[in-house]
């Protein structure tokens, strides 16, 4: 008996030691630490966070080959601006900061900066709270173009938070109360090291999230593991049809009188780069989001409590249209100042993916979405907090992969223009066609114009009368 019971006791002690591992964030290929995407830099306008080979092998790392972060950053940038990974997904997995475990309370990092400054650390939970952050420990950080092994001291940690982790931030230069950064302050990050209890493994990779690996010539397409790659569209979104006066845009060239005041393309955003881009050269921009994480446009305040007369609310729906190549989750956001934001899990988001969501996502074409702004008034998350519209000063994407949008606007009605169609009263025959298409309206036909499925246009004819037929 006495054999079984230390047995037992061994046996116990051996597993609780098993489960505090090291972890080595290293940058390298085949690893979680290693994509690109999944680092995104935070503040306005700051450059993505890119993986390079090391440019200056010298003091603690000497290796010509390895692999490191590379950040940027400028005057124009935030005192607490930094770079972090995409948490919300737990591509690390999961971890628990023990207290009771001297090895658990440093953290090391080797660096390289062509500046002085103070580097801080942050880890937070999968539900966005921080476990821990230094910004005030200056660790020797003195030594100006060359690697060197940072050490930090980990505070004392609330037991609440100091499990459930799945989030390292780096702040790259804490300028609280300093002069600003000069242009072009770079610094390089390797072997970000630590101890603590591993509560689950990093996902599998799969096609699914939002990341070039398993074998992918792209994000989450081609190789031998994954579906055909969708390419960009050939086309700009469809024309919204609702009269102009019914409508106030936030983004749209269609819509050039009724708009929101002041709109910035990119507000904040995480990974990028983020652009515009005029898909047909004609002048009608689109917005292109590469390797999302988070992305947001802010605009004049709008109120939206507004009504049209006593007891009718002037909109009820947001209209955004979507084009995604890789992208496998869409989440759609209207900011209200009133409701904690910045990842707080009481932001009303509408959800686009392919199962278990608000819509349904399709690829390789565009896609037109109207959300009634009930929605968001009664989002189910909201908690305590109060969206009421009044105001709104943003809007935000979150998820992955790739994708471009267009016409977003406010609106009243949830359909595209259906009582113009009824007047044109426009008849379309047989169905389905196989060699020619007939149309027939009691209105002037100016022009017909087909797509395809990809929203490739396949057929344009100018017609000019009230009957047409086309091969097809």
């Amino acid at each position: 008996m006495k054999k079984i019971t230390l047995l037992a006791i061994i046996l116990a002690s051996s597993l609780g030691i098993a489960q505090q591992q090291q972890y080595n964030l290293g940058f390298e290929p085949n690893t979680p630490s290693g994509v690109a995407p999944v680092w995104s830099t935070f503040d306005f306008g700051a450059a993505p966070a890119e993986i390079v080979t090391n440019p200056d092998p010298d003091g603690v790392n000497t290796s010509a080959t390895t692999k490191v972060l590379k950040v940027v950053m400028g005057p124009g940038n935030a005192f607490y601006a930094g770079v972090n990974n995409r948490w919300q997904d737990k591509l690390f997995g999961t971890w628990k900061i023990d207290a009771a475990v001297p090895s658990n309370l440093t953290v090391t990092m080797d660096i390289n900066k062509n500046y002085v400054g103070t580097v801080g650390l942050k880890m937070g939970t999968i539900d966005g709270a921080t476990t821990f952050e230094i910004t005030n420990q200056n660790v020797a950080n003195t030594v100006v173009n060359q690697w060197q092994t940072l050490t930090w001291t980990i505070p004392s940690i609330p037991a609440t938070l100091e499990t459930n982790i799945a989030q390292f931030v780096v702040f790259v230069d804490w300028t609280q109360g300093q002069p600003d950064r000069a242009p072009n302050s770079t610094i390089l990050i390797d072997n970000i090291r630590f101890n603590a209890e591993k509560l689950t493994n990093p996902p599998v990779p799969s096609c699914t999230d939002g990341i070039q690996n398993n074998g992918e010539t792209g994000i989450d397409c081609g190789g031998p593991n994954c579906s055909a790659c969708i390419f960009d569209p050939l086309v700009s979104a469809p024309v919204p049809t609702i009269p102009e006066s019914e409508v106030l845009s936030i983004y749209s060239d269609t819509y050039l009188t009724n708009k929101v005041t002041g709109f910035i393309f990119q507000d904040f955003a995480g990974s990028g780069p983020n652009t515009q881009v005029d898909i047909q050269s004609n002048g009608n921009l689109s917005g292109k989001l590469t390797n999302l994480n988070f992305y947001g446009s802010a605009f004049g305040a709008v109120d939206l409590t507004q009504t049209s007369s006593p007891g009718v609310s002037k909109y009820d729906y947001v209209h955004l249209d979507y084009y995604a190549t890789s992208s496998n989750e869409i989440k759609f956001y209207i900011i209200d100042p009133q409701v904690p934001c910045c990842g707080s899990p009481q932001e009303p988001r509408y959800t686009i993916k392919a199962t278990g969501g608000d819509a349904t996502l399709v690829k390789g074409q565009w896609q037109s979405v109207f959300i009634p702004l009930s929605f968001f008034r009664t989002y189910s998350g909201l908690g305590g907090a109060i969206w009421d519209g009044n105001p709104v000063t943003q809007i935000k994407f979150e998820g992955n992969g790739s994708l471009y949008y267009d016409n977003i606007y406010f609106s009243k009605n949830n359909n595209l223009a259906t009582s113009t169609f009824e007047t044109v009263n426009v008849k379309m025959y047989p169905n389905p066609a196989n060699n020619v298409l007939n149309i027939k309206s009691k209105s002037n036909i100016e022009n017909v114009s087909i797509y395809n499925l990809l929203g490739q246009e396949v057929i344009s004819e100018s017609v000019n009368k009230q009957n047409a037929t086309l091969d097809i």
